[in-house]
């Protein structure tokens, strides 16, 4: 829990922390629920956190249900939401209008290129 914890109290992303530290985002979400991994993998979490490994084994045992959050926390998990959200939302509205010019493209293909001057 206590990656959970150092990675919202920088603003970082699964995929974010995934990127800095090599390992997979599916890697950060075991970690992040209390299932072990390999020192390696601690190794690599530490360095990026830039704290000692044992500081990452001493909490490893750690649930969420005992954990308390932080209105601090609360906001940082509120503010990925949000901004996952966003991205979420700009990523459809992208799509939905490519599709939607692509449509019209096939259907009227001339209709960017006519000649709409009168003589």
């Amino acid at each position: 829990m206590i990656i959970r914890k150092l990675r919202l109290k920088r603003g970082w992303s699964q995929e974010q922390l995934a990127e800095m530290s090599g390992l997979s985002v599916r890697t950060i979400q075991r970690f992040e629920r209390g299932q072990s991994n390999s020192v390696e993998s601690l190794k690599a979490l530490a360095a990026v956190f830039e704290i000692d490994v044992t500081k990452l084994t001493e909490d490893a045992d750690m649930t969420n249900s005992t954990d308390e959050i932080s209105t601090e926390e609360k906001k940082v998990m509120q503010q990925v939401k949000e901004t996952k959200g966003f991205y979420t939302h700009l990523i459809q509205f992208v799509v939905i209008v490519s599709a939607l010019a692509f449509v019209n493209f096939m259907t009227s293909p001339g209709y960017y290129w006519r000649n709409t001057r009168v003589n």
